[in-house]
Parts: C-alpha cells; structure tokens; sequence
C-alpha cells in the first residue's frame, strides 16, 4: 500500500517541525509528512506529490503567512484534489479568512493554536477516513459508469445486428 501524504504548513520552522513530530507519533507508520514553511512553497510540493501520483490526504496550514496565504492554498488544493482534508491551524486568522476558507478551499476543520494534539489526533483519524471513503466511492462510481457504457454498446451493437 502506498502511503498518503499529510502536508504541514507555517511560516515558523518550530511550528512545523513539532507539529511534523506529533504526527509522525501516530500517523507515520500510514503516511509521509512533508513539511514547508510557506504558502507557495507547500503549493510546490502538492502540485510534484500529485503529478507523480500520490494522494494528498490531508493539508494543515497556518492562515497568516508571507506570500499565499492559507485560504489561497487551501482554495488551490481543492480546486486540484476536491476530496483533500483541508485543516487550517491558526491563531491570527480573521473572520473574513476562515469564511473564504471554508466557502473556496472546503475547509474541513479549523483549530486554533496552540493546539491540543490528542484532539487534533481524533479529528485527523476521522477525517482520512472519510477521505478513503470519498475517494472508494469516486472508484466504485466511476467502475459503474464504465460497465453501464459497456452494456449500453452491447445493446448498441445487439440492435445494429438485428435485421
């Protein structure tokens, strides 16, 4: 099984990198943890991570940061990779950030720092889940729309023949 990919994002080495540890405790055995210190910099690495096939599970980004800023990166991903669990872990974030979070880049859940990490473990877990669930029923949509095509040639090809 190829392992997902969890992205971490602050402009604060300290902050990543803690946040990168935690995560390691209990999801590194299931999934890679990559790590940036910047908006564009994370961008960068989803956009190598996807085209290379890879499935980014989930992106925890602060809101405030130079450049892009988290809704912006959070508003990209979801335009590339719909189902991504979308975090924002933040303490600076406006009103108007968390709305444009939530209303471009389907923000999934927001928490504030500092950040309790057995909660932040909970809501991880289950929101992979429901990433693996999303993404299952993608694959069982799309198999189903495949056989239907099939079938319907069939009977194409079956009425064609017929006299």
């Amino acid at each position: 099984m190829d392992k997902g990919f969890i992205i971490c994002v602050d402009d604060e080495e300290s902050v990543v990198s803690t946040l990168k540890e935690q995560l390691a405790k209990y999801f590194g055995h299931t999934h890679e943890i990559e790590v940036a210190t910047s908006g564009n910099e994370a961008w960068e690495i989803i956009q190598e991570i996807i085209s290379e096939g890879g499935s980014v599970e989930v992106v925890i980004t602060d809101q405030v940061m130079p450049g892009l800023k988290g809704d912006e990166l959070l508003e990209k991903v979801n335009q590339i990779s719909p189902d991504t669990i979308k975090i924002l872990l933040t303490g600076q974030a406006g009103l108007q950030d968390t709305i444009d979070a939530i209303n471009k880049g389907g923000l999934n859940y927001f928490i504030e720092k500092p950040w309790n990490i057995e909660e932040l473990h909970v809501h991880i877990e289950r929101l992979i889940q429901k990433y693996k669930e999303n993404v299952e029923n993608h694959r069982l949509i799309k198999q189903l729309e495949s056989r239907v095509k099939e079938l319907e040639n069939l009977l194409q090809e079956k009425e064609d023949a017929e006299p």
